[in-house]
């Protein structure tokens, strides 16, 4: 029982950790690095750290199968570089605690992604978590006010794109990880989301910008803390017994620490309406685990964080 307790606290601190990627992106931006720029920063060190964490820890963890190879290619692609590219963008554009939530609407588009692909029903209890992450996330977006006129449609559209890429994670991943550990999975996927980051990335520029002792701190705190450290975390996690259901509720404090975030850190726009949104977002969270009780421990459910 202590060993699962010591589980849920790395968990915690995972789901933490992953929330930083607003304050940490944010300030990058605001120093003259664009998205692209910074997805290819926190890609570039995250593999590198996490590289680095393998060879002490476990070296073997460095392997992986040549199936594993071609998965990774393909999360590297849109799970990383994709998935990187649109939340970095929708974070500059619309504000770190507004592009956490609309990230956050991806158990809506996994939801039709596993009824198509793998022909998964849709009870009750998810019927039920969807339409309370909708009124959520509508809520959380636009603070109540139905003025479209007031919003970044491009920003929101971005966001929406990065929850898109972000759902894709489970589906593409539930064979892979069958004869894959999901850290060298993880590790991979970094590594190719980078190279296809490359052509518009300027990694010259950036290094040159990392000259700026503000910059290389705020990229060397990017690839580790929400990219290396929070996947380690989370699968220590994981590796005490924690069920990924529970997890996956969990590691969901990220919304929560990324809306704390956006609005007492960077000063983002705060309203009870906005409040009430997460909060939606949050039941939705926990309707859906109970719902899962019931359903095949194997489905395709498990929490998107496992590789993105």
């Amino acid at each position: 029982m202590k060993e699962r307790n010591n589980g849920y606290i790395f968990i915690a601190i995972a789901g933490i950790l992953w929330s930083t990627i607003g304050l940490f992106s944010n300030s990058l931006m605001e120093s003259g690095l664009n998205p692209s720029q910074v997805a290819f920063g926190r890609l570039t060190l995250g593999c590198l750290f996490l590289s680095l964490y393998c060879m002490i820890s476990k070296p073997r963890l460095l392997k992986i199968s040549k199936k594993g190879l071609i998965y990774s290619i393909v999360i590297g692609l849109i799970c990383q570089a994709l998935f990187n590219l649109c939340y970095l963008s929708s974070i500059q554009s619309v504000g770190v605690s507004v592009a956490a939530v609309l990230l956050y609407t991806s158990p809506l588009f996994l939801a039709i992604f596993s009824k198509v692909v793998f022909k998964e029903n849709i009870n009750k209890h998810k019927i039920i978590s969807l339409i309370l992450c909708f009124i959520g996330a509508i809520l959380a977006v636009t603070g109540g006010k139905l003025d479209t006129s007031s919003l970044n449609l491009t920003g929101v559209g971005i966001g929406i794109l990065s929850a898109i890429a972000y759902a894709l994670m489970p589906i593409i991943n539930k064979n892979a990880l069958k004869e894959n550990e999901s850290i060298t999975l993880v590790l991979y996927s970094f590594l190719f989301g980078a190279l296809f980051m490359l052509p518009i990335s300027n990694p010259s520029e950036v290094i040159i910008k990392m000259a700026n002792s503000s910059i290389l701190f705020n990229m060397l705190s990017l690839g580790l803390m929400p990219a290396a450290l929070a996947y380690i975390f989370y699968m220590i996690g994981i590796s005490k017994g924690v069920e990924l259901s529970v997890a996956g509720v969990i590691a969901s404090v990220e919304l929560i620490f990324a809306q704390l975030i956006g609005w007492f850190i960077l000063k983002e726009a705060f309203s009870i309406i906005k409040l009430l949104g997460l909060l939606f977002m949050i039941a939705s969270a926990i309707v859906a685990i109970k719902g899962s009780d019931s359903t095949d421990t194997d489905s395709v459910s498990e929490p998107t964080k496992e590789v993105c």
